[in-house]
């Protein structure tokens, strides 16, 4: 027994021995790498590093994954809050409060150099947040529609804030599109229209933020449609004969007027912060958003004032205001500053139909034309002293809507086309005598271009004036005449004839000088225009002794005004 012991104590300290050599072995060869004569194979897959594909395949099957736990989470305080052992409101905020800890943990995720854990951690935390808040205002009834869209701003403004801190596109786009739906959700199941106006406009003021910060520009676009489509509505609603639908949230028309102007309060502030402050060109999204913003604001305030009853005048004065400051921003801003024409351009446009519409607001009635007769005069004086072509143009703007607004352009054109009109009113005799003051200040400017398009506001303010006279020709010569004359059709056909040659001439003539090429420019149409009138008026409605003396002016004119106008025609543009 003693014997076989001793053998078994031997066959241990062998193998001991020989582990102990092993094991030196392993070691040394560990130490010196793989044999000179290991095959290459083998050493490449000792060393084989997995394959980018197949790592980035793994962690997004590992981000869903996690995905899954965090909505697992949220599921968690649902059965909580369903099966009664929670009170309904404890649930909801510990599903908001969850929704908060992942958005922030979103934040620290993309602080450690984890930015595709941050983005699905982001997303997961909104696809929470927003779908929990709709379903707590409208199936819970724990929250009021004010408040749902308090805190429906107040998640987004967190999560706008982690993802612009952290630069997650993605993060924010999948925020500011879940925020949108939701507001618009809220708003159509709670009827509330201020609620949901006012969080779409903070929405909306939240991405003009980021868009001043040159970010996620295209952003706006989204919000702005939104926001447009609501204004509209709430415009339409407000203004309703009938009062507002049934069911909704009871809105004074003074409240829905100040939250639309606020409309064009916040594009024009983010135009005017990224055009001016930073030197930015105006982008299609703001000159459109921004024309837009103006028309939707003040015309569904102005609808809403005049449903009411309300004077308007207080939009006029804001949209005189506004004109000014476009004027200023246009003049004393974009012009002095290199590369800023397509901002010039923008504002002093702005500005001018912003104070034409300002000025029919406040002086609606006998000092209408009065007002834009002295604004188009002065547009020319301005233009003719510091030779801007844009102010002049805004001079033709000014007098053409006065011609347009008292009548003088209709009744001008009826009496050049030889249609019998009565006589005109006062307010357009005013325009008249305010076209002619204005074309005779830009065309003695000694500095205009003699030719070509430049010449284009003179001749425009020339043919208001030709209006003006044909009219008045034809008022003087059915007032000289008398009633039993002008009441023959072919002396009343004969006359008009008579009129529109005298203006053909007297333009030619007054063109030979060089000095007003324009009024040659309207020689020609005027002659065409005689010889329709006599082919469907003169010969038709007139009789031989009549005819004589139509087709004996007619032809006079055709032999003088080219003459007249040959020293002109280097100058047609």
């Amino acid at each position: 027994m003693a014997d076989r012991l001793e053998e078994l104590q031997s066959a241990v300290r062998e193998l001991a021995s020989s582990l102990r050599r092993l094991e030196a072995r392993v070691g040394e060869l560990e130490r010196r790498g793989p044999l000179p004569d290991e095959p290459a194979a083998v050493a490449g897959r000792a060393a084989e590093v997995p394959r980018p594909g197949v790592a980035v395949s793994q962690g997004t099957v590992t981000l869903f994954g996690q995905t899954l736990l965090v909505l697992a989470g949220a599921y968690v305080a649902r059965a909580l809050t369903d099966g009664r052992v929670v009170p309904p409101g404890v649930g909801v905020a510990l599903g908001l409060a969850y929704a908060v800890f992942w958005q922030l943990r979103a934040d620290r995720e993309a602080r450690r150099g984890r930015r595709e854990s941050a983005v699905f951690l982001a997303v997961t935390s909104c696809v929470i947040a927003f779908p929990l808040l709709w379903e707590t205002t409208t199936r819970l009834n724990l929250l009021g529609a004010r408040a749902a869209c308090a805190a429906l701003v107040a998640f987004f403004a967190l999560a706008l804030g982690v993802a612009w801190r952290q630069r997650l596109a993605v993060a924010c786009a999948a925020a500011t599109a879940l925020a949108l739906a939701t507001a618009v959700v809220l708003l159509v199941a709670t009827r509330d229209l201020l609620a949901g106006f006012v969080a779409l406009l903070a929405i909306a003021a939240a991405l003009e933020w980021v868009a001043y910060r040159e970010r996620w520009l295209a952003l706006r676009w989204w919000a702005a449609v939104v926001l447009d489509a609501v204004a509209f509505l709430l415009a339409a609603v407000v203004t309703r004969p009938q009062g507002l639908p049934p069911g909704y949230v009871p809105l004074t028309p003074p409240a829905a007027a100040v939250a639309l102007l606020a409309l064009p309060a916040l594009y024009v502030a983010g135009l005017a912060a990224r055009t001016l402050r930073r030197g930015r060109p105006v982008t299609f999204f703001e000159a459109a958003q921004g024309t837009l913003a103006v028309l939707l604001g003040f015309g569904g305030a102005w609808k809403i004032l005049a449903a009411r009853g309300d004077s308007p005048v207080g939009l006029g004065v804001l949209a005189l205001l506004l004109g000014a400051l476009c004027y200023g921003a246009a003049f004393a801003f974009a012009e002095r500053r290199a590369g800023q024409g397509r901002n010039f351009y923008f504002y002093s446009t702005a500005g001018g139909f912003l104070t034409l519409a300002g000025a029919n607001v406040v002086a609606l009635g006998p000092a209408l034309p009065f007002v834009l007769g002295g604004l188009g005069l002065l547009a020319a004086l301005f233009g003719r002293r510091f030779g801007r072509m844009t102010l002049r143009v805004h001079s033709d703007l000014y007098l053409a809507a006065g011609a347009l607004e008292t009548g003088l352009a209709v009744a001008g054109v009826r009496a050049v086309a030889g249609q019998a009109t009565d006589g005109l009113p006062a307010p357009a005799w005013v325009a008249a005598l305010a076209a002619a003051a204005g074309w005779a200040v830009l065309a003695t400017d000694p500095g205009a271009p003699r030719s070509g398009g430049a010449r284009a506001p003179q001749l425009l303010l020339a043919l208001l004036v030709v209006f003006a006279l044909g009219k008045a020709a034809q008022v003087g010569l059915w007032a000289a005449l008398g009633p039993r004359l002008t009441a023959d059709s072919g002396v009343a056909a004969v006359l008009r004839t008579a009129v529109l040659a005298a203006l053909a001439l007297g333009l030619a003539a007054a063109a030979r000088r060089g000095s007003w090429p324009e009024l040659g420019w309207l020689v020609y149409p005027l002659v065409a225009l005689g010889g329709v009138k006599l082919l469907l008026q003169d010969l038709r409605e007139g009789r031989p002794a009549t005819h004589v003396l139509s087709l004996a002016i007619y032809g006079a004119v055709l032999v003088l005004a080219p003459r007249l106008v040959r020293r002109v025609d280097s100058a047609r543009p």
